[in-house]
């Protein structure tokens, strides 16, 4: 299994001291959290990324993520693919191939059918400026009741529409769980168009009352992790893992250790269910 750390975990990490973590405890591959790159690329050049991700042993998983990338409008969509096509750019220089794609908020008074058919429109369209660079998208429906994509079934029903083959999905366990995605649904889903999982557990409490900061490592919430992973193994799915646990309360413990304990806590889960 190739189990990644996602930046966005601890966001106030520099790019070039999340990469010697992760290299340092043991991950083999790194989410690159956008908001990063900008910085980093002010005091460093692409080239010098590609050598540190080398150097590190760590590979780029993806370019996590553009946001709010349906329902926008045209002028605020000429930036979404803008941004689209400055990190495929990168993208293909350091051999990353894929950048996680998200939805907006739902806006008021617009029905599902338009959702999905300017989701469709919206996908595609960054779906053709990544594969410019050989790069996929990889779609990532969203739990909380205020988001326009909430579940797996909405999500593949879009990529499928987009006709691309480098439009792809990004399972998120906390996702798939609060916002009510089912079983039969991973069953539906073609395995091979998922490009990554994001790992995470969350506190025990009703679904409705859980935001972002009440993730836990995994194995230390109530997810049926062990299901989710054994019904993925079974699917055929061998992409990659990685740790995504935006909890700020976790942000206060020592940066190594932290990243220790996430691949040891991810590692325990894959292995419980089977995952090889």
């Amino acid at each position: 299994m190739l189990v990644g750390w996602n930046g966005e975990t601890l966001p106030d990490l520099s790019l070039e001291r999340e990469i010697e973590l992760a290299s340092a405890a043991g991950y083999g591959g790194i989410e690159l959290f956008v908001p990063k790159l900008r910085p980093f690329l002010e005091r460093h050049s692409v080239a010098d990324l590609a050598w540190m991700l080398e150097a590190a042993r760590v590979q780029p998983l993806s370019m996590n993520g553009i946001e709010n990338i349906n329902l926008r409008s045209a002028e605020e969509f000429e930036d979404v693919k803008n941004e689209c096509r400055w990190l495929a750019g990168i993208s293909s220089q350091i051999g990353c191939k894929t950048i996680v794609v998200v939805p907006s908020p739902l806006p008021a008074g617009i029905s599902r059918e338009q959702v999905r058919e300017e989701t469709i429109g919206s996908l595609g369209d960054l779906a053709d400026i990544a594969a410019k660079d050989g790069v996929g998208v990889a779609f990532e429906f969203l739990a909380p009741a205020t988001c326009s994509v909430r579940t797996l079934t909405e999500a593949w029903d879009i990529v499928q529409a987009t006709g691309r083959a480098n439009a792809g999905l990004v399972f998120d366990t906390y996702h798939f769980h609060v916002g009510g995605s089912s079983w039969e649904a991973l069953e539906a889903i073609d395995i091979d168009r998922v490009f990554i999982v994001h790992v995470n557990d969350a506190e025990a409490l009703p679904l409705d009352q859980l935001t972002d900061a009440h993730r836990l490592l995994p194995g230390e919430g109530f997810f049926p992790l062990q299901q989710m992973f054994a019904a993925l193994e079974r699917r055929g799915y061998h992409g990659p893992y990685s740790l995504e646990v935006m909890r700020p309360a976790y942000r206060q413990r020592d940066p190594l250790e932290y990243t220790l304990a996430g691949l040891r806590a991810c590692r325990a889960a894959l292995e419980k269910a089977g995952v090889s």
